[in-house]
């Protein structure tokens, strides 16, 4: 494939009077990190989290919500007093300084934020908001960013007024489609006055909100012509509402899910909605959605669907995505492989920004503390899985000597089997890139090597690496010899076959629920028994609603609150938690998926021989790829 990606390098102007250029048509959208500090204000970690995306070329950052209510939500950016701008312009001028545009982006929560929505306002109340968008538009003048985005998308008190769900006013704010918009135009008009007409706004709404009764795009054509009326310069075109806990009928995790897409979805999957939109408007158009991939974005940029590429979770993965394809180092790209580990496990969760594959997003100064290491050491490491590559690379980088030992015939470790499970092959991507670096950088790899503790002592390095990953663990209750008993792994990798129609999966986290699904693909009469209340309980929630979703229509049987008792000859015997009723489940194939444990080496000769020894990934603690890769990123750095 031919790689003339110079389209998006192409600069573009916006603003109707005084013009700024953008030197790219890369876009980082704003996303919220937990990083501002108690008080709502930017702290040197988020600042630090920008700039390293700003090196990595970017051409435009549009910094996380800014709320403008006093009510603000825990550690999110505030802009609602003149106290914060101080530090704002300093966020700001850092990310100018390094290259890129720096916007702001505005939002008042409404009954997300468990604040009023428009049912509850006033028309006064209604004013009020309108005057105090303007203010804070002001303040992100002040503050010296190049422009200021309006947000106006998923479920947030713009995108509420918008909705016929949460908008049952009679009034001028409330009835019609056109009717519903006028909260939107007023907020728009609001600041464009607030910053003048030299001063780009953005304004970022909804495509459709994948919700029943909600906006559908041709709702959000209308709602992007009169924010162009208004005054905004961009459209920014997202989709999906988030989580409204105390009524899910106005915001669910059916929905949710198109505003943080998972890997279930395909890549690119919103660029449809801002292709429409593109044909209603004049101004400029941004389109996001798992965009990854720098053949996708010069495809839909050549096919005019819209004028700017937003890339969020993928500048979390590789904040230098930008360069390296202006570069042509294609194969060095870290993809992001959308877990949704960095919203759905830590943000949702109010907690500060983490990736699952890049093991620094969010704590960028870890890099300014890495150093060549001062003496060369010759580090031993076994196992070939996320957390064993991760090492080898930034030992090697520092200028160690690493070799990874890896007992199959290609490395991967758990990447080899987590890709495999329905809908999941973006995992693989992952796994490519850390092959690709440990081959690029010349790190000695040695396969079909199983490493025993007489072995290292032969080898004598002066540290052992043990990244040997975990193994299934086997219930500690009577089987049967006459059932046919299989572990998950051994399914998924197809090393054992399963027999008969009727298959009882023990277990029911992640790996169990999957595994199920895997097996009822294939026309399988599934049963899950799970002693925890919830079926997929480890799971992140947005994936969690999906497979749910796929084991009903598949119509896997989900039994939790069973403890499992014993495995017979004709089935499985479990009781139930609730009432204390035994059961058995009819079964001609068991498969076990009750998690896994750490593998065991024995290090004690080892270490009396003076040599280190470090446990990393699951060879240490079983968890899964962030803490694999956190582990490995410590460990390459720290030794």
């Amino acid at each position: 494939m031919e790689n003339d990606f110079s389209i998006l390098f192409q600069p573009l102007d916006i603003g109707k009077v005084k013009k700024l250029k953008l030197k790219n048509r890369f876009v980082m959208p704003a996303m919220v990190t937990c990083t501002a500090n108690s008080m709502g204000e930017a702290t040197q970690r988020m600042v630090d989290y920008y700039v390293e995306r700003a090196k990595g070329g970017v051409g435009t950052i549009i910094v996380e919500a800014m709320d403008i209510d006093d009510k603000m939500l825990f550690n999110r950016l505030g802009i609602f007093h003149d106290r914060f701008i101080n530090e704002l312009n300093y966020l700001a001028t850092s990310i100018k300084e390094n290259g890129a545009r720096a916007i702001g982006q505005i939002n008042e929560t409404g009954i997300r934020g468990h604040l009023p929505g428009p049912d509850d306002l006033s028309t006064k109340d209604i004013e009020k908001l309108i005057e105090v968008y303007g203010v804070a538009a002001e303040r992100v003048k002040r503050a010296e960013f190049d422009g200021v985005e309006i947000h106006g998308a998923h479920g947030y008190l713009i995108s509420q007024f918008l909705s016929s769900l949460t908008n049952h006013r009679t009034d001028q704010y409330g009835g019609d489609r056109e009717q519903r918009t006028r909260f939107a135009q007023e907020v728009v008009q609001s600041v464009r006055k607030a910053v003048g007409d030299d001063f780009p706004v953005i304004f970022r709404m909804n495509g459709d909100d994948y919700l029943k009764g909600g906006n559908t795009i041709n709702d959000s054509k209308i709602t992007a012509q009169k924010a162009e009326e208004a005054g905004a310069d961009v459209i920014h075109v997202s989709a999906g509402v988030g989580i409204v806990a105390h009524d899910i009928s106005l915001g669910d995790n059916k929905s949710y899910f198109h505003m943080v897409q998972p890997m279930y979805l395909p890549r690119g999957c919103l660029v449809h909605l801002a292709a429409d939109i593109k044909k209603v408007v004049k101004v400029p158009v941004i389109t996001v959605g798992r965009i990854n991939d720098p053949y996708l974005a010069t495809d839909i940029l050549t096919q005019g669907k819209a004028d700017l590429i937003s890339l969020g979770r993928q500048l979390i993965a590789d904040p230098y995505f930008p360069q390296k394809v202006a570069e042509g180092r294609i194969d060095d790209i870290r993809q992001c492989i959308a877990c949704n580990h960095c919203h759905g496990k830590r943000i949702r969760a109010i907690k500060h920004l983490h990736c699952a594959i890049n093991p620094w997003a969010g704590r960028e100064a870890e890099l300014r503390s890495i150093k060549p290491a001062e003496v060369s050491k010759e580090i031993m490491i076994v196992g070939g899985g996320p957390a064993g590559m991760e090492a080898a690379r930034w030992l090697k980088l520092r200028g160690h000597r690493p070799a990874l030992y890896e007992k199959n015939d290609r490395l991967g470790g758990q990447l080899l089997l987590a890709c495999l499970p329905p809908h999941k092959e973006e995992i693989n991507t992952f796994r490519h890139f850390l092959v690709r670096q440990v081959g690029k950088m010349g790190i000695e790899v040695n396969l079909m090597m199983e490493v025993t503790p007489e072995f290292v002592l032969k080898k004598k390095p002066d540290v052992l690496i043990m990244a040997t990953g975990g193994k299934q663990i086997t219930p500690n209750i009577p089987i049967g010899k006459k059932m046919k008993c299989v572990f998950a792994w051994d399914v998924i990798s197809g090393k054992e076959e399963m027999t008969g129609q009727k298959i009882v999966v023990l277990g029911g986290g992640f790996v169990a629920s999957e595994i199920a699904e895997f097996i009822a693909e294939k026309g399988k009469d599934v049963a899950i028994l799970e002693m925890r209340d919830l079926i997929a309980f480890d799971m992140e929630p947005n994936f969690r609603q999906m497979l749910i979703d796929r084991l009903e229509t598949l119509k896997v049987k989900m039994i939790p609150k069973t403890l499992i008792q014993e495995v017979t000859a004709n089935g499985v015997k479990g009781k139930s938690l609730e009432d204390g009723s035994t059961k058995e489940f009819p079964a001609d194939t068991v498969v076990i998926a009750l998690g896994s444990e750490p593998m065991k080496f024995p290090v004690e000769e080892i270490e009396k021989a003076g040599i280190k020894v470090h446990f990393i990934g699951d060879g240490k603690e079983v968890h899964g790829i962030p803490e694999a890769t956190r582990d490995g990123f410590v460990a390459g750095t720290s030794i």
